[in-house]
């Protein structure tokens, strides 16, 4: 088991964007404050409304 690089000792769990991209490792005593970095709509998913340029559509 890998522990959090938060310093806590606690068990590290991966945590990803709305489109399945790696952010950063958190245990549940840094995850809240960690994940609060980040842009809402980067955690929960956006759409072409929610963006002022064009989304390139996967390939």
């Amino acid at each position: 088991m890998k522990r959090c690089p938060c310093g806590s000792g606690k068990p590290r769990e991966e945590q990803y964007d709305a489109q399945g991209i790696f952010l950063c490792y958190t245990c549940v005593d840094c995850e809240k404050v960690e994940l609060s970095r980040y842009r809402p709509e980067i955690l929960t998913g956006y759409t072409q409304a929610d963006v002022d340029e064009p989304i390139e559509p996967d390939v």
